[in-house]
């Protein structure tokens, strides 16, 4: 048997370090846009700036690393190999945890 790998809480966050496959199922909601309106002169300019939302924990495979590493529903991702994970769409995060080495150290908040 593959051990989980490390595993620390605080309360608030979790850090663990867990071999691929990691067995837990990441999910973004859709993202919130916010209009911006700037006026230079004459001329009026209006911008959309889209803020992804967090990523979170959304199913976690029973038996497999990261339900031995104690993660939970709604854990939200905020570090990838201590690289700040917050305001990154899925697929940048997913990019990131795939070009990561065999074990793979994850950073979470835990908003109970």
């Amino acid at each position: 048997m593959v051990s989980s790998g490390f595993t620390f809480s605080d309360g608030e966050q979790v850090l663990v370090s867990i071999q691929k496959p990691l067995g837990i199922l990441l999910e973004q909601e859709n993202t919130s846009s916010d209009n911006e309106t700037s006026n230079t002169g004459d001329d009026q300019t209006q911008t959309q700036q889209v803020t992804p939302s967090p990523v979170v924990v959304a199913d976690v495979v029973t038996g497999g690393a990261a339900a031995g590493a104690g993660l939970q529903l709604g854990d939200v991702l905020v570090a990838v190999q201590n690289a700040d994970m917050v305001g990154k769409p899925l697929e940048e995060v997913m990019e990131f945890i795939s070009g990561a080495p065999r074990v793979v150290n994850l950073r979470f908040l835990r908003l109970e």
